[in-house]
């Protein structure tokens, strides 16, 4: 399991779940946790139909400045975590009841719950994203596509929906439409670490794309700091199978040529020592 960990505050992990269309949390809060993913060889490999080329403009890139120094990358802010919402009390509370009910196995009644929030609190898209996964639970696929496609409707901000949606396409063996999702999520932040690292394991092990997979193990690792030693190793492990060595994201500029200095010529056009025109007197030969 690849499980990029982060503590974040109960109250805060509420109001990211409960999200709608105009936000989630005030500019000062954490981005929310991050989400777990399985990276295990499959035992098929999907066919390879329709993988795009690498999409440079969503991948970052280190900068450096007339002296050839780096400039310090500075990420892209989350849009979802910058958007600011109050939160009705009594959504959290319904919130928090269905959720329960969800844990406890009292599905139809988490169903219920929040199917009653969405009339209730039409602008936040958290109850939709429960219910496409009450959906998935109930082996429901096509009504968990529709309630994913709700919860982007109230709020396209919502990465984590998208993270949500694509994991439920790569369980149902949708490849293509579970790395769609990723790159929406992408589209709407290109930082997103997670959503990079999602990418890479998705080309790497279910779709048999290494080097579609590369770029983005290695944003992952640029985004992160490079403090993921299990992401580092991959790295190691995907270059030598894709023959790759030239970073996607670190080419810094050609150290430039120091000229050569002509040596100087006398009148006659021949070339002279260079400390030809120093004040020392010349040499000469001696007279016989």
């Amino acid at each position: 399991m690849v499980s990029v960990k982060a503590s974040r505050p109960v109250a805060v992990m509420m109001l990211a779940m409960l999200s709608g269309c105009a936000g989630i949390l005030p500019v000062s809060q954490p981005d929310p946790e991050p989400k777990t993913v399985e990276r295990e060889p499959v035992q098929e490999v999907a066919e390879q139909s329709t993988a795009p080329a690498v999409e440079g403009k969503y991948l970052p890139q280190q900068g450096y400045d007339a002296q050839g120094k780096k400039i310090p990358y500075v990420a892209a802010p989350n849009p979802y975590t910058q958007q600011v919402t109050l939160v009705p009390a009594a959504a959290k509370a319904a919130f928090a009841d269905a959720r329960a009910k969800r844990e406890n196995g009292d599905l139809r009644m988490a169903r219920k719950g929040f199917r009653a929030m969405t009339k209730e609190f039409p602008t936040l898209s958290g109850p939709w994203v429960q219910l496409a996964g009450l959906s998935e639970q109930r082996e429901k696929p096509e009504k968990a596509r529709e309630y994913y496609h709700k919860a982007l409707e109230v709020n396209p901000n919502n990465v984590n929906a998208y993270i949500e949606q694509a994991m439920f396409e790569r369980r149902q063996g949708e490849f293509n439409n579970a790395r769609d999702a990723y790159l929406a999520a992408l589209q709407v932040w290109k930082d997103y670490p997670e959503a990079h690292l999602n990418l890479a394991i998705l080309y790497d092990l279910y779709m048999n794309l290494p080097e579609e997979a590369q770029p983005h193990y290695e944003a992952y690792d640029f985004l992160t700091g490079k403090t993921d030693e299990r992401v580092a190793n991959w790295l190691i492990e995907i270059r030598r199978r894709t023959g790759i060595e030239t970073s996607f994201i670190d080419n810094p500029p050609p150290v430039p040529e120091v000229p050569e200095v002509p040596a100087n010529t006398n009148a006659a056009g021949e070339a002279v020592s260079a400390d030809a025109g120093s004040s020392a007197p010349a040499k000469s030969e001696e007279q016989g």
